[in-house]
């Protein structure tokens, strides 16, 4: 039992290596994020414009909805904050795993102008980290990640499981150890109480 435990716990590690190292590097950047109020989208890489004439007898919100399937922008889940601008155009917001994307329906020019604020590759990665199966943008790739995030957090769970019951059947004796792990354990309780 413990070679082919030992043997499933390392293959699991290689498998799910990526998921890992993309879920640290998102727990680093969050640390530099900025503070709540302060944060400021990226700036505009790219605009582009389409014509479209939406029809006469939508509200605003299946209005917004006619604009983004006609804009077909990939990676992107959904649409918000749906508002008229200063000048009566509707514009609303989507966000992509490569940035924020801002839409402007130009009603008396009948078209859309798209903006791209793209963001970098740390939070290109902070999208990626929370993929999941079942939900986010509705693309074969995004699905894929989803299923391999999934993967990965069973592969974890399973690692640490596998990982006490290795340690426990080739060091039963190591004090420290087990000091270092009560002490680990204790702390981790107290921050979730704390937290709550």
């Amino acid at each position: 039992m413990y070679v082919w435990m030992k043997k499933i716990h390392m293959y699991a590690g290689l498998l799910s290596f990526m998921a890992f190292t993309v879920w640290g590097i998102t727990g680093v950047q969050a640390i530099f994020l900025p503070r709540p109020g302060e944060w400021q989208p990226p700036p505009i890489s790219s605009q582009k414009e389409f014509p479209f004439e939406g029809a006469g007898n939508l509200d605003d919100k299946k209005l917004a909805k006619a604009v983004f399937q006609a804009a077909a922008l990939t990676m992107v889940g959904g649409y918000y904050d749906v508002h008229r601008d200063d000048a009566g155009n509707l514009a609303f917001l989507a966000y992509s795993a490569n940035g924020q994307r801002e839409l402007t329906y130009l009603e008396k020019e009948r078209r859309v102008r798209v903006v791209f604020r793209d963001s970098g590759l740390g939070d290109f990665l902070s999208s990626m980290h929370a993929g999941h199966s079942r939900r986010g943008a509705p693309y074969w790739s995004s699905h894929l990640w989803g299923y391999y995030n999934e993967f990965s957090t069973w592969a974890f769970l399973f690692m640490v499981l596998s990982g006490i019951y290795l340690w426990v059947a080739t060091r039963p004796g190591m004090r420290w150890a087990l000091i270092l792990s009560g002490i680990t354990i204790a702390a981790t309780a107290l921050l979730w109480v704390t937290t709550r």
